[in-house]
């Protein structure tokens, strides 16, 4: 993809599934941000816990990185009708993303210091 487009799906798609993810807690609980396409990197939305949730769940504090595949972003820039749709889907994948890997979005807490989800699509 060119920076353009990179860009593009920062500014108008990442920094809104940021702020949906970000508006499912209080800000002193939880960071949502984009961390910006560079160097060969993805651009990719980082989800960060400032404090756990109880004495429930694993031993690293949330420390989660959401990054699409290209395809994707070249699905979604060219045909961004559904976007609302999927915003709206998030909190029901994030029930889902827990059962697949060790994530406790309840607890803000994850079995190892970093887990990077790699997202193949925008679908709801």
């Amino acid at each position: 993809m060119n920076a353009n487009d990179w860009q593009k799906f920062e500014d108008e798609f990442a920094i809104r599934i940021a702020e949906r993810i970000g508006g499912l807690y209080h800000a002193q609980q939880v960071t949502v941000d984009v961390v910006r396409h560079e160097s060969g990197h993805p651009s990719r939305v980082r989800i960060g816990a400032k404090s756990r949730e109880g004495d429930t769940g694993f031993p690293y504090l949330l420390n989660v990185h959401l990054t699409w595949r290209e395809r994707a972003i070249k699905e979604l820039l060219a045909n961004p009708d559904n976007f609302d749709a999927y915003l709206e889907s998030l909190p029901g994948k994030m029930q889902r993303w827990m059962q697949e890997r060790p994530i406790d979005f309840g607890s803000r807490t994850q079995r190892e210091p970093l887990e990077r989800l790699y997202l193949d699509h925008f679908d709801v």
